[in-house]
């Protein structure tokens, strides 16, 4: 089935001829769009500055350590697959993998008498930008040389950084065009590393491509941006971008509802577009040469072929009960999840936006049995009426981790939220794939705004949560008492809190839906308003 309506637009240079130009570079002819998609910005050598931790808003009485180490409970590996033009799995992006699993197969921290330290990276600030400031960057994504490479944003800067993954000092950064918006700067934090170390982001109507230089030694970027104005109308931004298992370019528009392919060795970018007022409000899923897109309406499985025209395979409805103003603690009037693909590839999974939330589990396969239907299963998670999930759900195999953003509601001048309602939950598809259950629910964890992340290695799920210590009252910003950030794992197998490590206090420790990374040295790392933190075992 097709809907919708179909557009052209021819780039402006291939790839990997503008890669290796130096300066600017435009080109025009029969049917292309004239603009500086060639444009390189270079960097001087590399600098390392003093690391600053992000400030705390004040002690606390809340104690430092909760619970007890973990044991290890490995489970199955969750083993996404490898797509050959992304960075090695699990460090791509801010879910991990293509599926957008947010799985790893390697282990994190067990809670062995953590150390923890941050960085509010301020040599990467502009220099009228004092911290405390709020600058957030996208999840980490860690090159070969296991350092962590982000885009930043802050009220009047878009910045890639590479960071140090052991003491968090920024070797070198290079500002991009800024990204002007907040779902701009949503866009930008999507951003993705390739098996070449390259960094792909989207900021507003452009695809930006950053590349090392001098790697590892006196490391520089430089960048090539993709103007495709053309495809994205005024006042619209790309909201995410994925490669396919082609190498071809995949990107979604946000509000107008389209979902182009650019293919870079020709510069050309075609797209389709949803129609009927669907928005896309969130990033995707990748299989093969296929894309796993959730509207603002339905879910879609989509295709290019030879022409790299996409077109819809299936698609399928699920409940929303806010399509026009949003849950307090979603971004949209939507379901606010990115898609997970799980089980060998045989399911994709979402929350939807019903005043009872649910995990909703469809099939993937372009046909089904006779005696199969699309969903498989709409699994009732937290309260009625008080659930809502903006961060993507965790997949490993038939299982399902899901935390609840209830209330989040930032006030951008202050940079608080007020309390949030609690819960995390498991839900699996049954054996016989016919159905799902539910199998815990946590509802002593807070997450606010954040989301979860799961080790197959140790069994340990992964969070920020948030406490609120009473005895910290600063009215009109506090008023029910000063936030408090824990790492916090969580038992796979039973749903309780194993432990639970203080991270720090106060608004620079929140984040905008932020996720949290394990890096190759087994440290995990948290993006906040204020810079990035992290902590590791330290035996």
């Amino acid at each position: 089935m097709k809907i919708g309506k179909l557009s052209v637009i021819v780039g402006v240079a291939t790839l990997a001829a503008v890669l290796l130009l130096i300066g600017t570079v435009s080109a025009s002819g029969p049917g292309t769009t004239e603009g500086d998609a060639g444009k390189q910005v270079l960097t001087g050598p590399a600098v390392a500055a003093a690391t600053t931790p992000i400030p705390w808003e004040g002690s606390t009485s809340l104690p430092p350590y909760v619970g007890k180490p973990a044991k290890t409970h490995p489970l199955p590996p969750a083993k996404a697959p490898q797509n050959p033009f992304f960075a090695p799995n699990p460090f791509g992006n801010a879910h991990n993998d293509t599926w957008m699993s947010d799985t790893y197969d390697i282990a994190g921290p067990l809670g062995r008498n953590p150390i923890v330290w941050s960085s509010n990276l301020a040599a990467a600030l502009k220099p009228d930008a004092k911290p405390p400031y709020p600058f957030q960057c996208g999840l980490p994504a860690f090159d070969r040389y296991g350092r962590i490479v982000s885009v930043c944003s802050g009220w009047e800067q878009t910045t890639v950084v590479l960071v140090d993954p052991d003491s968090l000092e920024v070797l070198t950064h290079l500002d991009l065009p800024a990204a002007g918006s907040q779902a701009a700067g949503l866009g930008a934090g999507y951003m993705v590393l390739d098996s070449l170390d390259r960094a792909w982001s989207p900021i507003g109507d452009k695809i930006i491509v950053m590349q090392q230089n001098g790697a590892p030694d006196n490391t520089t970027f430089f960048y090539t941006q993709y103007d495709l104005s053309s495809v994205v109308p005024r006042g619209d931004v790309i909201g995410s971008l994925l490669p396919d298992y082609a190498g071809r370019i995949w990107f979604v528009v946000r509000t107008i509802g389209r979902i182009g392919v650019f293919d870079p060795a020709t510069g050309i970018a075609k797209y389709f577009e949803l129609g009927n007022g669907e928005q896309i409000a969130n990033s995707f899923a990748i299989n093969g040469m296929d894309a796993y897109v959730v509207s603002t309406k339905r879910m879609y499985r989509l295709r290019a072929g030879d022409d790299n025209v996409p077109y819809v395979v299936w698609s399928a409805g699920y409940q929303n009960d806010y399509p026009v103003t949003p849950k307090p603690g979603q971004l949209s009037g939507g379901s606010g999840t990115t898609p997970t693909i799980l089980d060998h590839g045989n399911f994709v999974a979402i929350a939807d936006n019903a005043y009872q939330t649910h995990v909703v589990v469809y099939r993937t396969a372009e046909r089904l049995g006779p005696k199969e239907d699309r969903l498989v299963c709409e699994a009732p998670v937290f309260e009625e009426g008080k659930g809502a999930v903006e961060d993507s759900l965790v997949g490993s195999g038939r299982s399902l981790i899901v935390s609840n953003n209830y209330g989040y509601v930032l006030n951008l001048s202050t940079l608080v939220a007020p309390p949030t309602e609690p819960g995390v939950a498991r839900v699996d598809i049954d054996a016989n794939g016919k159905g799902c259950h539910k199998i815990w629910t946590n509802t002593e964890v807070n997450p606010g705004s954040y989301g979860a992340k799961l080790s197959t290695r140790t069994g340990l799920a992964y969070l920020v949560a948030r406490k609120l210590d009473p005895s910290r009252k600063a009215p009109p910003d506090y008023p029910e008492g000063m936030n408090v950030w824990y790492w916090t794992a969580i038992d796979f197998r039973t749903g309780e809190t194993v432990w639970e490590q203080l991270a720090g206090t106060g608004r620079w420790f929140d984040g905008y839906w932020p996720l949290s990374s394990i890096g190759p040295n087994g440290a995990i790392y948290t993006v906040g308003y204020g810079g990035i933190f992290a902590m590791r075992d330290s035996r």
